[in-house]
């Protein structure tokens, strides 16, 4: 309750709680002596004594997230109140397994020996975000054929000797939003991510009844897997086996990226991206109509089965102005939408841009140890 309302008193805690003052007094004497909690001042209520507000120690406990993404690889240290104390980034494309784990366990080495002792004494275990299913993109790269027999958590666990788990890089990105978000989130909401322009990347994950949602398969919610409306003078551009989807034809910058190459644009590097958006300004404003129409057909159907008031949308940081323009269009497309039996969510901007789900990672142990579930 604290780390969702971030400060309280004991007698709030205890309306919270549906327990006695009794019982919240001793809880909270036994939070603070383990250092998990802290006194934060006093705060005068309507009358009576000031009452003393109590907050989560960001000391307290420590979680280490592993971010794996199909163009980047991120290993963070993060407190107990959702700040980051140290990170290692790389942007790459993603490599095979082994040579993955070798590079966040030098990563990890690295960071805990620029930490306090006190910080790594504290570590509660370790989180892996990443994409699930990844060979079936190995006709992308290679490397990708081995990911799907590799359990990247469980070696970890194994070589630093913490508890170690695995979650859906759009999954954690949506709890990190859920638990960490500059602008609380509502109980209900879908996740949108979109990944790097250089790789095949968009993610998306549920939230309902404030729980991130795996399904089956621990892809609920993925919006890059959903089919999209057909349209020639795009999918022309890119040459796919696969019925056509969200991910692979229409909304992913990467379809973008396939677009501009169809034009004559030579787009190697995130920066040639950058450059040919300017230069191909008439294009891009083609593709961002196709990509929202898209868009909007997704959410509509979405909504026909889960009812969120909002969708948050995040994004690689150096792409934001893009998203920007993707979260505008579609809210005026939703709004223009039939309300016919629907009521359309409201689209904002994500906390965390490329961190997401390395916080949202480094969250599942600090959740496993600490959350009621």
């Amino acid at each position: 309750m604290l780390r969702q309302h971030h400060r309280e008193s004991k007698a709030n805690l205890a309306r919270l709680a549906g327990l006695t003052a009794a019982a919240i007094g001793g809880i909270v004497t036994a939070l603070e002596e383990k250092g998990l909690i802290r006194n934060v001042g006093k705060i005068q209520g309507d009358m009576g004594k000031p009452a003393t507000l109590y907050a989560l120690l960001p000391e307290g406990a420590y979680g280490i997230g592993v971010s794996i993404n199909r163009g980047y690889i991120e290993t963070i240290f993060m407190d107990f109140v959702g700040q980051v104390v140290a990170s290692k980034k790389h942007r790459v494309i993603l490599p095979a397994p082994q040579a993955v784990l070798t590079l966040v366990l030098d990563d990890i080495a690295s960071m805990a020996e620029s930490l306090s002792s006190d910080i790594t004494s504290r570590l509660v275990g370790i989180g892996v975000a990443q994409p699930y299913n990844i060979s079936s993109w190995s006709n992308d790269n290679q490397d990708w054929l081995a990911w799907d027999d590799f359990d990247l958590a469980s070696n970890l666990s194994k070589a630093i000797g913490l508890p170690a788990q695995m979650q859906n890089d759009a999954n954690a990105g949506a709890i990190a939003e859920l638990i960490y978000g500059e602008k609380p989130a509502a109980n209900d909401f879908l996740y949108f991510y979109f990944g790097s322009p250089m790789v095949r990347s968009l993610g998306g994950a549920a939230v309902l009844d404030g729980e991130c949602r795996s399904g089956a398969s621990g892809n609920a919610g993925d919006i890059g897997l959903m089919p999209m409306p057909v349209d020639g003078r795009y999918t022309k551009a890119i040459n796919s086996e696969v019925e056509p989807q969200l991910l692979t034809h229409s909304c992913s910058l990467y379809s973008l990226v396939c677009y501009l190459r169809s034009l004559g644009a030579m787009v190697e590097s995130h920066d040639d991206f950058d450059a040919y958006l300017r230069q191909y300004s008439a294009d891009v404003d083609a593709w961002l109509e196709k990509c929202v129409f898209s868009l909007t057909i997704a959410v509509q159907s979405f909504q026909a089965l889960v009812d969120v008031p909002e969708i948050i949308i995040d994004c690689e940081d150096a792409d934001a102005v893009l998203i920007e323009r993707i979260i505008a269009d579609l809210n005026a497309s939703l709004s223009a939408c039939s309300k016919r039996g629907f009521v359309m969510p409201v689209v904002r901007k994500g906390s965390f841009g490329s961190q997401a789900s390395a916080i949202g990672a480094a969250t599942v142990p600090l959740d496993t140890c600490f959350s009621p579930k």
